[in-house]
């Protein structure tokens, strides 16, 4: 690149520096007054709110006046004459029917002696507000009546001979302050109620397109672009009588005018100063262009006696900088000549040399492995055989490819030692390890029910084959009392230690907690917020546990999340368990369980069981299914016992996998009722 071209660069890339800056700061100064007008919007608007609101207080007021001392009013008012109040308050001037007017007379046992409702319930006032007003304090502000309604009110205190205080109330639609407030801004204002509601807009269709989200409790002042046209978005909240919030004020103003001559202004000023900037590096280009014609001449020069051509001149001459550089030219040749026959004596002395070298590296060669010793040798003889290569750079070849080939042996070597010190320590680990899965299967298989008690009323039997050393499923039953049993059968998500242990928890605390809650929906729930509180691993369980009535066969259970288990008729019809809804448990805390019921008749049984059965693949990587589950038990499950039963279906499983490694573990549970009138066992 030539030097003019790379000063150009440098000064057209401070230009750029710099505009960007002026921009940065431009945008940047663009938002601080934008926050600024924001707020200055926000404290006008709420500055404004707040004198419309005490120019309506103060309307009020002096009506309540006039309602006060009206004789007709008094005397109506201590009869309790609802007409004559009504008559009254017409003559002074108030259309009591007009929906927007809302007036209130409220005794001090706080009976409501006239309101301008349909009912005698007083509505306006809450009793806080009551309590104040009817110790003599003017309330003066906004009320939310209801959940999309918001009046202005103001209140007066009076005496009633015989009656005690009395407290007048007289309010008027929030909406119509309001609108006199979009009038007072230029824009268009909905005022909102905490929950989000409307409760009156100046332009209810402009508030539905704009989609606007606020937070009525605190103010907001930003931008929106809709439908091609900008607006200043500003919400301020209000209070109510008692100092609480009871919504928001919220204006769109149109500022679209101004938005797009500001856009305007700014975008001719940068076009003009790309102008300018693009003037100045053109212009700069070509003086440096006319300045350089001189050196470009005697460069020129200089590159053709660095190719051996000193028959060039340079063609200006005199005492500034080109003239010196033609006088350096001749004094370069000389030079170059000197130089020419000097490098003529290195060579002869460099050749004897690089015969000593390769005699030394062929020396060198036979230390290392045969075969790259055979392949340095080849090196050097085909060196050898080319005169016309340079024989230095061939050494310095050979001597580089036999340094490389030393080290990669040497390397060889030393991972062969570091990978048979770890090989022996991961071998010891290994052996350790597995001596502790070992152990760890024992222990969980420990853990698992025996052999249920002979009892004459029901038979049960369980099953788990692991997919690993340890797995996540198990399966539990128990006697609740003399005459309850509790059955369960759970699938923990994953696999290996960590569900193991999962396993082993929840176990424990489905157990601990089924002694003291009867209710199978109330004891999942007490496990699932047990485990879901700290559930930091993520994992989770799904659970199928009920417990069946000995006596009468009546099974209640809960299904969180488990396959649906079969029912087995004595007669050999099989049905699925109708799901209870729930969701696994450990997912979500305080989620609340439903429980179901069915009735088991003597000779009925019921097969539970995880996805390791209908999940479990074969070779050719389809699954066994559900389908084929119920055919099994259509083949005289109901004949089978159920240790059997059991065994049946694994055994099936096994065989449909055919070699297949099994993908998850398997558990059975089968639970058969043989009547409640048989012998029991005694605890």
């Amino acid at each position: 690149m030539l030097l003019r071209t790379r000063i150009t660069l440098i000064v057209a890339t401070g230009f750029t520096v710099l505009m960007l800056g002026i921009w940065g700061a431009t945008v940047l100064r663009d938002r601080v007054a934008q926050a600024r007008e924001g707020e200055l919007a926000i404290e006008g608007q709420t500055v404004l709110w707040r004198e419309i609101v005490a120019f309506q207080t103060a309307n009020l007021a002096r009506i309540l006046e006039r309602i006060d001392t009206s004789s007709p009013f008094r005397i109506a008012l201590s009869f309790s004459d609802r007409p004559g109040i009504a008559a009254a308050i017409r003559e002074v001037g108030i259309d009591i029917d007009d929906p927007a007017t809302y007036f209130e007379v409220v005794a001090a046992d706080r009976e409501v002696v006239f309101s301008d409702g349909t009912t005698n319930a007083r509505y306006i006032l809450d009793a806080g507000s009551l309590d104040r007003a009817l110790k003599g304090e003017v309330l003066s502000g906004l009320r939310q009546i209801s959940g999309s309604q918001v009046i202005v009110i103001t209140t007066r205190t009076v005496e009633l001979p015989g009656r005690g205080r009395a407290v007048l109330v007289l309010g008027r639609d929030a909406a119509l302050g309001m609108e006199r407030f979009a009038r007072g801004i230029s824009a268009a204002t909905t005022l909102i109620t905490l929950r989000g509601r409307v409760v009156a807009s100046t332009d209810f269709r402009l508030w539905e397109r704009a989609k606007v989200s606020i937070t009525p409790r605190r103010p907001t002042a930003e931008q929106l672009l809709l439908d091609g046209r900008n607006y200043n978005v500003t919400s301020i909240p209000i209070a109510d009588v008692s100092g609480s919030a009871v919504g928001a004020l919220v204006s769109l103003e149109d500022t679209t005018q101004t938005v797009q001559a500001t856009a305007f202004i700014r975008q001719s000023a940068v076009a003009g100063a790309i102008g300018l900037v693009l003037l100045g590096v053109i212009g700069l280009n070509v003086f440096l262009w006319y300045s350089f014609r001189p050196l470009e001449s005697a460069i020129d020069v200089l590159q053709a006696l660095s190719r051996g051509d000193t028959s060039v001149t340079v063609g200006h001459a005199g005492n500034d900088e080109i003239g010196r550089i033609a006088e350096a030219v001749v004094a370069l040749r000389g030079n170059v000549q000197a130089l020419a026959e000097s490098r003529r004596q290195r060579e002869r002395v460099r050749r004897r040399q690089e015969v000593v070298i390769s005699g030394e590296l062929q020396a060198l060669a036979d230390a290392i492995d045969p075969t790259d010793r055979e392949e340095v040798l080849a090196l050097l003889a085909k060196g050898e055989e080319n005169e016309n290569d340079d024989e230095l750079k061939r050494v310095a070849r050979v001597l580089h490819d036999l340094s490389r080939r030393i080290v990669e042996q040497h390397t060889r070597l030393s991972s062969m030692v570091v990978e048979l010190r770890e090989a022996l320590i991961t071998k010891t680990k290994l052996a350790g390890l597995q001596q502790e899965l070992e152990i760890a299967r024992q222990v969980q298989l420990a853990i698992l029910p025996k052999e249920f008690p002979p009892d004459a009323r029901v038979a049960v039997h369980g099953q788990m084959t692991p997919a690993r050393e340890v797995g996540g499923d198990f399966y539990d039953y128990f006697m609740v009392d003399d005459t309850t049993l509790g059955f369960v059968v759970a699938d923990v998500s994953g696999k290996g230690v960590p569900a193991a242990l999962f396993m082993a928890i929840s176990r424990t605390l489905l157990r601990s907690t089924a002694l003291f809650e009867r209710s199978p929906a109330g004891c999942i729930r007490r496990l699932n917020d047990l485990l879901a509180v700290e559930n930091e691993q993520m994992l989770f369980v799904t659970v199928l546990y009920g417990v069946v009535d000995l006596s009468s066969g009546k099974v209640t259970y809960v299904n969180a999340g488990h396959n649906l288990p079969y029912r087995i008729a004595r007669s050999g019809e099989v049905t699925t368990v109708p799901s209870t809804g729930g969701m696994a448990v450990a997912v979500l805390e305080g989620f609340v369980y439903q429980q179901h019921e069915l009735h088991l008749a003597p000779g009925d049984t019921l097969f539970l069981y995880t996805d390791g059965v209908t999940e479990a693949f074969d070779i050719d990587e389809q699954p066994y299914g559900e389908e084929r589950v119920e055919e099994l038990l259509r083949g005289g499950a109901a004949d089978w016992s159920v240790a059997e039963l059991n065994e049946r279906v694994l055994a099936a499983v096994h065989v449909f996998e055919r070699g297949a490694p099994q993908a998850d573990d398997i558990t059975c549970l089968t639970l058969r009722y043989f009547g409640g009138h048989g012998p029991r066992r005694t605890r």
